[in-house]
């Protein structure tokens, strides 16, 4: 049944209620207005009977005065008192009244008709008769008056008995009237109730349900639907059950793989290592990095790109078994918890996955490539924490890249370079540390022209971050952790002013360096309150400010590429400049060189490491010279570990170059160096 048919019902069993109650009172009403008509009756029909009365004893002295004395002249007054009388009864006679008072009205009228007659025949009588007649007349006249008096009393008294009986009978119904009032309205409260309950049970209690199903939804319980309900209220159950699954699959769910997301899968995880039964299995967690996926995403585009991940996906989902969980933790990681598996099958998973992914290619220009992964594995007994656990995967991961990548490493404890690098997992609390208590380092490592025209000293401003036990952590260690607890703009923050506080003591350094290299994170080109920061510390600061050149990479920039150029915009304005880091290769990100108001095009490393062994490498770091040349922007290349990189990168009018060819990162400080005693 719909709502409105029970609201309909609701609403008629009320009118009904409130008809009947109406009825039950009216008719008390009326019947309490007939007493009260049939007492007045009653009282004006005494005052009827009462002038009656007089008018009788007038007629009976009159008539006593004629018979009894023989006065002849009272006779016409004497009739006409008993005409009236009689009329006057007449009236009266058969409207409400018993049959014994219409009786006695009857034989007064009787009476008085025939007292009327004897007063006729005394007026006919001569009058030397008259003495004599009267005697005659006087005892049937006692009679009759005696029995017309009796009757004016009999009528009196009647009527009196009748009064009061109408009093106590309208009394009593004014007071039941009252009684059968409340109780009616009693009745028709319950009624009232009665139904209320009824439409309660029959929309309230399922709208309550589907309200407490709601909030069990958000609290992140199942959706249960609401049964033995109104259609419309069904129906409603019903798509928010759907929508609460929708719902709940998209917030857990990445939309291009279908796989569970970051934050779905560190929640899984938590579970399972919350679940002392699970935890006592031994369980595996994989950390999948694909290699140089963002030259496939710059040089093939984002719907290659995204084709990729999903075979990727498909292959991850085809070779793990069904109780174990996959899940994509953004971009193009990839992470999967291994459960109920010995170390040696977990390895064997993971080489598995890594040699498919290896067969799986992608197109660019009429010619096949393979991809390749980075595969780290981290046994759930290294760590205790989820993000210890998610560093150890993450940091193995790296360990795969680092060995030549397309490889899978296993973080193990028990072998030297493992234990050395988990006494660098961070976490959270460890970056705090570092930044309230000033237990970062500056490096910086040497930019060093390529072209003679070239002059002048620049570098490249790095961060290490001292360990607990005193020994510098690299900045591939504590910036992933940095980045997913969104503490990078506190430590661009921390960088810039300590720069700044660097040459207030070793200003005279100045006068030799043409650039100073300055990293900023994605996460400050939306930054405000850094903009204004950086405005503020750089407007008081000492170095000349055409000597500060900020690095952005080119993802972080096209992330926000409005906000990128309002915030580059604001900073240049200060006399400061730009250079674009880590910049692809592909046709798809040299439009953005138009778009940016930068000044320098730093070459990805990754390419330019590889591009006297992949053509397509040496492609695009010479399709970026050109088009850096165009643009009027100096191009620098990083990574520049041997002789041939520098003459390849010198031909193609590369400006600068950086790498362990030219110098290794070295403090921004040097320690003084102590005199020989």
């Amino acid at each position: 049944m719909r709502i409105r048919s029970y609201l309909a019902i609701l609403v008629l069993a009320c009118l009904l209620g409130a008809y009947m109650l109406e009825q039950v009172l009216g008719y008390r009403f009326n019947h309490v207005q007939i007493l009260a008509s049939k007492h007045t009756q009653s009282l004006l029909r005494a005052k009827d009977f009462e002038r009656i009365e007089n008018s009788t004893s007038q007629f009976l002295v009159s008539t006593d005065l004629v018979i009894a004395s023989g006065n002849t002249y009272l006779i016409f007054g004497a009739k006409n008192m008993g005409d009236y009388i009689s009329a006057e009864l007449s009236k009266i006679q058969g409207v409400n009244l018993s049959a014994e008072l219409n009786a006695e009205i009857k034989k007064t009228i009787v009476n008085i008709k025939n007292i009327n007659k004897q007063l006729d025949t005394i007026g006919n009588t001569p009058e030397k008769e008259l003495i004599t007649h009267l005697r005659q007349l006087l005892p049937n006249y006692d009679s009759i008056s005696l029995s017309l008096v009796k009757s004016i009393q009999f009528m009196m008294s009647e009527t009196k008995n009748t009064i009061q009986q109408d009093t106590i009978a309208l009394q009593k119904e004014k007071s039941f009237i009252v009684i059968a009032a409340w109780v009616s309205r009693g009745f028709f409260f319950l009624f009232i109730i009665a139904v209320w309950w009824w439409a309660n049970r029959k929309i309230c209690n399922p709208l309550n349900g589907l309200i407490v199903s709601s909030h069990k939804a958000l609290a992140g319980h199942d959706f249960q639907k609401v049964d033995n309900a109104p259609i419309e209220i069904t129906a409603l159950s019903n798509d928010f059950k759907l929508l609460t699954q929708t719902l709940s699959h998209q917030a857990s769910h990445d939309p291009l793989t279908e796989l569970y997301n970051r934050r779905a899968f560190e929640r899984h995880l938590n579970e399972v290592m919350g679940n002392s039964e699970v935890n006592d299995q031994n369980w595996f967690l994989c950390f999948i990095d694909l290699d140089y996926f963002k030259t496939i995403n710059d040089t093939c585009g984002h719907a290659v790109g995204d084709q990729v991940l999903v075979s990727v996906a498909h292959i991850l989902k085809q070779n793990v078994r069904n109780y174990d969980t996959v899940a994509r933790l953004g971009g193009d990681e990839f992470a999967i918890l291994i459960n109920r598996c010995t170390e040696q099958k977990a390895l064997e998973i993971a080489n598995k996955i890594k040699q498919a992914i290896n067969l799986l290619t992608y197109h660019w220009e009429g010619e096949n490539f393979n991809l390749s992964a980075s595969i780290g594995v981290a046994p759930k007994a290294c760590e205790n924490t989820v993000t210890e656990l998610l560093n150890s995967a993450d940091m193995a991961c790296g360990l795969a890249k680092n060995s030549g990548r397309n490889a899978v490493y296993l973080f193990d404890s028990n072998q030297q370079m493992c234990s050395d690098t988990k006494q660098q997992l961070i976490s959270v609390h460890h970056l705090n540390n570092a930044l309230n208590n000033n237990l970062f380092v500056l490096y910086k490592q040497d930019i060093v022209p390529l072209q003679q025209q070239k002059i002048g000293k620049s570098f490249e401003i790095l961060l290490r971050m001292l360990g607990n036990d005193g020994q510098l952590i690299s900045p591939a260690y504590f910036l992933p952790v940095a980045e997913r607890y969104l503490l990078t703009s506190k430590i661009d923050r921390w960088v810039i002013n300590a720069v700044c506080e660097h040459y207030k003591s070793y200003g005279d350094q100045l006068e030799s360096i043409e650039t100073i290299a300055i990293n900023l994170s994605g996460y400050s080109l939306t930054d405000n309150e850094l903009e204004t920061f950086i405005i503020e510390k750089l407007t008081n600061c000492v170095i000349p400010l055409d000597k500060i050149c900020f690095e952005i990479t080119e993802t972080a920039a096209i992330k926000n590429i409005k906000r990128a150029q309002l915030f580059m915009e604001n900073i240049k304005a200060l006399g400061c400049q730009f250079a674009l880091d880590d910049f692809g290769s592909g046709h798809s990100s040299y439009a953005y060189i138009k778009q940016l108001p930068t000044d320098k095009i730093k070459i990805d490393g990754a390419i330019v490491a590889n591009m006297m062994n992949n053509p397509i490498d040496f492609t695009a770091v010479k399709s970026i010279c050109e088009i850096g040349k165009a643009a009027k922007q100096d191009i620098i290349a990083e990574f520049v570990e041997d002789f041939s990189l520098v003459e390849a990168l010198t031909k193609l009018g590369v400006d600068y170059a950086q790498g362990y060819y030219f110098a290794k990162p070295e403090p921004l400080t040097k320690p003084p160096v102590e005199a020989n005693s």
